[in-house]
């Protein structure tokens, strides 16, 4: 009977520990069998047993435990050190006129997938960052001949800690040269004609009053190869020589915010050119006017102090382009970052200004190539839109858009062909 009852304990015993957790339990077991020694249920050498026999359990399940444990530690170090971020522009386009170059020409239509990208960051530690940004533009649309290949539009390495003012950046990416900050469908026209992305080393310094100043590095003609695919000429002027293969680019750019609602920014780029070095300056301003809430103010402009002699052409052109926004956002959130050159400050806008209006100012300055070569060149531009954020989570990142645009372009022409031209472009876009 001793016996008998010995063994139900034990199988009472096992089964309550087996489905319960050991860690929380195995004091309790540990007490029920010194009750039963100290009753004579069970001998000193059972009760040694038994607890030897729990304590191989316990071994076991802590060991389950510890793994689960270690799985969960390993998921939340890539939940929390490594992002996925992207977005989808959908986009139709409608032109005036097909061909300014011909007087007859009739108006054209498109639609297209404007842009889709993929960006992937991880903090490997507090002071390292490590980005790349996956992209393909244009697809389905003739006019810019995109395609479906997707390619590396941005790669970086960031060294930068909140308490030390020094940082180094190094890999491909719009270096900085411009803000270009965009409150429309379409880039401003600075972008347009002086993006410099290319593979660089950019090393800086924060200071005081939002100060960054920084000095990059790179390989190529990068900004001059973008001003002639920039569609601000005719594509009949072209370069002369052969391009150069060594690493002297330079950028040297800096950005100081003296009030809270005012940034000024500045730079200067020296690529070496085809015979003579092709140099540049940029300065902007960008305000949000302190005493009209929502009410915001950008201004750029990009001058040619020297440029290199094209093919044919014994004069060196010194083109310019100016280019003002002013916009009214309904709806403010605060917003750190400015500039639509690179993906996290065009994500930071969309998400920072759900609705807004937008109206801007452009003039190209192309310093009498028009008249004295024969070349038709763009003038001035008008353009007017809006755009709605209809879905907004702040915690996920996932904003819905839809966007429209208005633009008439003036032409300087030099024979029978159209002096201007107007396009819409509406844009449905998410990004995550």
């Amino acid at each position: 009977m001793k016996k008998g009852v010995f063994l139900l304990l034990t199988v009472f015993v096992g089964l309550f520990l087996f489905g319960s957790a050991v860690s929380s339990y195995a004091g309790e077991a540990d007490l029920i069998l010194k009750i039963l020694l100290k009753k004579g249920i069970i001998t000193k050498k059972e009760y040694q047993e038994i607890k030897e026999e729990l304590k191989g359990k316990k071994t076991v399940e802590e060991k389950e435990m510890e793994k689960e444990q270690t799985a969960k530690k390993q998921g939340t170090f890539l939940s929390e050190n490594i992002s996925l971020s992207g977005s989808l522009y959908g986009e139709y386009r409608w032109m005036k006129n097909r061909d300014i170059t011909d007087p007859d020409t009739d108006s054209t239509s498109d639609l297209y997938l404007r842009k889709i990208e993929l960006a992937v960051e991880a903090q490997l530690v507090d002071w390292i960052t490590a980005s790349a940004v996956f992209n393909s533009e244009w697809i389905g649309d003739d006019l810019n001949q995109g395609d479906e290949k997707a390619t590396v539009d941005e790669a970086t390495i960031t060294m930068q800690d909140d308490d030390f003012p020094l940082y180094l950046v190094i890999g491909k990416r719009t270096q900085p040269f411009g803000v270009f900050e965009s409150h429309l469908v379409t880039d401003p026209m600075t972008q347009d004609a002086y993006e410099t992305k290319r593979f660089g080393i950019t090393a800086g310094y924060t200071g005081p009053m939002g100060l960054d100043l920084s000095v990059t590095v790179y390989k190529g003609e990068e900004q001059m190869d973008h001003l002639f695919e920039s569609g601000l000429f005719e594509d009949t002027l072209r370069r002369a020589g052969e391009a150069t293969d060594d690493v002297g680019s330079y950028i040297v750019s800096a950005t100081l915010q003296p009030l809270e609602y005012l940034t000024l920014f500045g730079g200067y780029l020296s690529e070496p050119g085809r015979g003579s070095r092709n140099e540049t300056i940029n300065g902007g301003i960008s305000v949000v006017v302190p005493f009209v809430e929502g009410l915001r103010f950008d201004a750029e402009y990009m001058k040619a102090l020297n440029r290199e002699l094209y093919d044919g052409i014994s004069k060196e052109y010194k083109e310019g382009v100016f280019s003002a926004t002013l916009a009214y956002e309904f709806v403010v959130r605060e917003r750190e970052r400015i500039g639509g050159g690179l993906f996290a400050e065009r994500k930071a806008h969309l998400i920072s200004e759900p609705l807004e209006l937008a109206i801007r100012y452009e003039h190209f300055d192309d310093d009498g190539m028009s008249e004295e070569i024969g070349i038709w060149t763009v003038k001035d531009r008008y353009s007017g839109g809006a755009r709605y954020s209809f879905y907004n989570d702040e915690e996920t990142g996932f904003n819905a858009f839809v966007a429209g645009e208005y633009r008439h372009t003036e032409l300087r022409t030099h024979t029978d062909m159209k002096d201007s031209n107007d396009e819409v472009y509406l844009r449905l876009g998410v990004d995550f």
